[in-house]
């Protein structure tokens, strides 16, 4: 193609492009085949079965190894398919791939390679679709030479001269539009020979989606022209979509395994600044570059949008790491990873206490002596370690070395309006099943201090809501509290048994149900009649409460209750757990998640009178 016609025929693309664009931001009409597309009709759009588009990140050809240059084939299909966007919140969006799925597939070849690449556009495509390589020397990258109408393909050549990791890309306009609606890749051009061995090899790149509505709409959802052109998406995701990387495909490993990360940054508009959560990247190949030594010891790399880079970690430390972007609210729309590594924790690298000397090391201060606190260990008072009579019995007591250092026992805060210090029950223990959990703890009447060295906190859900495990180090008792802290209240007593009845959950009819994703509660609204009840479940993957106590809210005015009626408030509920609240005063309720409240987080229940409401139907 000469030079005149290919600047006609991008001319003739672009005036499209700058159409369709004007006809989404409401400047323009648009166009007829958008019109008329049933993906674009509310009306129909509940009758469109969402397809999984998330890309498997182990979905990727195994390393090439040392082979002479050769002639590379590669058939890419656009296609434009509903897909589901947020699982979770029921949210689904119109994707522009290759292939079927996001990202579009990854493509190895060596240095030296020849690559024919044919494009093929789905004849029932809405647009014109084309391919940028950025590892291809020539003008558009490929654009130039695959602007493909709907129902026909095209095929273009070009020569792998330089090692690297690589973005490609849609190439017509709007562009960026193209990329944001999914159609994006990588291509690894490795050196002769190949890559160092590595035990897992993963394909993961940051998309950013804009849609008309906020994250956490259920439904289908429309392209924003005007959110991308102010660079303000609702989503950020990995692969795709939310939770892509989290529950559909984790990362796995063992321990001591090695873990290979190719990462692209498809944007159109965001830079990405890649950090994974009690992980150190061993190896960073910066901006993809195989020519130049990779960095050591990097603790968040940086990728441009259109760029790509590699990560390779030392799985040193069985758990579960979260890879993210560290322009941390991002979380909030969706970008969030995990690596999941198997085997024996390594106590040796951290561990939860304080830290045991060998071998004759010294203990120095790690900051100023303006910074070191003159009381580094507060003592408790007699008054505190004074232990009732009815607690000298309790499990774990005889094996403490004295007396005199045994911390009262500990006390359930606020469990369903309870208050009071657990009571030994036969042996002290029983197994308690949490309503809406799978899993069930054992529970210890055994003296406890609640200490800043304590360790793990596991969030389980039970009917008041979280309901936190504690496990200190230096006392071998379990926990189990609703409220954030421990109060030293030994009266009255609380038994096991008043423990199972709080827990119980409330009887009476069901008039609603709200879900809690990431920044809002879905619906926001709702009305139900005197004497009903709101079942609110976490669909997020984030902590939340409910709370209409203005004692609890950051302001005030952001909750009420009618007058004679009590303010109620959950604890912090994890993915997955439920609250209930029965409602018997008529009136309007105002609650929010105090731990979003000023992102926006807010909901109100609007009660009728339930006699009024039987008397209407009539």
């Amino acid at each position: 193609m000469d030079t005149g016609t290919y600047r006609r025929l991008s001319m003739l693309v672009l005036a499209f492009g700058v159409s369709w664009l004007a006809g989404l931001m409401g400047s323009g009409p648009v166009p007829a085949f958008a019109q008329s597309h049933p993906a674009h009709s509310g009306n129909t759009a509940h009758t469109i079965k969402a397809a999984d588009i998330v890309r498997d990140p182990s979905d990727l050809p195994p390393p090439i190894g040392d082979r002479a240059p050769a002639v590379v084939k590669v058939t890419l299909t656009s296609k434009e398919l509903v897909g589901a966007l947020d699982p979770a919140s029921g949210t689904t969006y119109r994707y522009w791939t290759f292939n079927g799925k996001v990202p579009a597939p990854f493509i190895r070849v060596r240095q030296g390679d020849t690559i024919e690449v044919t494009l093929v556009n789905s004849k029932d495509s809405t647009m014109v679709h084309s391919l940028d390589f950025h590892a291809a020397i020539g003008t558009g990258g490929g654009a130039a030479l695959t602007q493909v109408p709907p129902g026909q393909s095209k095929t273009f050549t070009f020569v792998a001269t330089t090692p690297g990791l690589f973005v490609y890309h849609c190439g017509s306009p709007m562009i960026a539009q193209h990329i944001a609606n999914g159609m994006y890749g990588l291509i690894l051009v490795e050196p002769p020979g190949g890559l160092p061995h590595v035990d897992h090899e993963y394909y993961l790149m940051q998309g950013e989606i804009y849609t008309t509505a906020p994250k956490g709409k259920s439904g289908l959802q429309q392209f924003s022209a005007v959110n991308l052109m102010a660079e303000t998406p609702q989503y950020y995701v990995f692969n795709g979509a939310v939770d892509a990387i989290t529950k559909e495909y984790p990362l796995q490993a063992n321990e001591g395994e090695t873990v290979r990360i190719y990462f692209g940054n498809a944007g159109p508009n965001a830079t990405a600044s890649e950090h994974m959560v009690g992980e150190i990247f061993t190896r960073f190949y910066q901006l993809g570059s195989l020519l130049s030594p990779p960095l050591a010891g990097i603790q968040t790399a940086t990728v441009p949008p259109g760029g790509a880079a590699i990560f390779e970690v030392k799985a040193s430390n069985a758990g579960q790491f979260t890879l993210m972007d560290h322009a941390i609210s991002r979380m909030e729309k969706g970008n969030m990873a995990i690596l999941q590594v198997k085997g024996q924790e390594n106590t040796a690298l951290m561990h939860a206490g304080p830290a045991s000397p060998s071998n004759g090391e010294q203990e120095i201060s790690g900051v100023t002596a303006s910074d070191v606190d003159e009381v580094d260990h507060i003592k408790p008072s007699s008054a505190a370690l004074s232990v009732p009579e009815s607690a000298m019995n309790m499990p774990g007591m005889n094996d403490m070395p004295s007396m005199a250092s045994a911390p009262p026992p500990f006390s359930l805060k606020s469990v369903g309006g309870l208050l009071g210090c657990l009571a030994e029950e036969n042996d002290g223990k029983t197994m308690l099943k949490l309503w809406h959990s799978q899993k069930v703890y054992r529970m210890e009447a055994q003296p406890f201090l609640f200490s800043q060295n304590a360790g793990r906190f596991v969030h389980v859900t039970g009917h008041f809501g979280s309901v936190v495990e504690v496990e200190d180090p230096h006392v071998p008792s379990y926990v189990v509290d609703t409220v954030d802290a421990i109060m030293p209240n030994c009266s009255p007593k609380v038994t096991f048994a008043d423990i199972r009845k709080a827990l119980e959950p409330p009887v009476g009819p069901i008039g609603g149900e709200v879900g809690m994703g990431s920044m809002s509660f879905i619906p926001a609204m709702i009305t139900i009649n005197a004497g009903e009840q709101v079942v609110w479940k976490n669909t997020s993957t984030y902590y939340h409460n409910v709370v209409d106590d203005p004692e609890r809210a950051i302001n005030r005015v952001d909750v009420g209750f009618p007058s004679g009626a009590s303010a109620f408030g959950s604890a912090l509920l994890q993915p997955g757990g439920t609250f209930y609240h029965t409602f018997d005063k008529p009136g309007t309720y105002h609650y929010v998640c105090v731990v979003h409240e000023t992102s926006g987080m807010r909901g109100t229940v609007i009660v009728r009178p339930g006699t009024l409401l039987a008397s209407s139907k009539k």
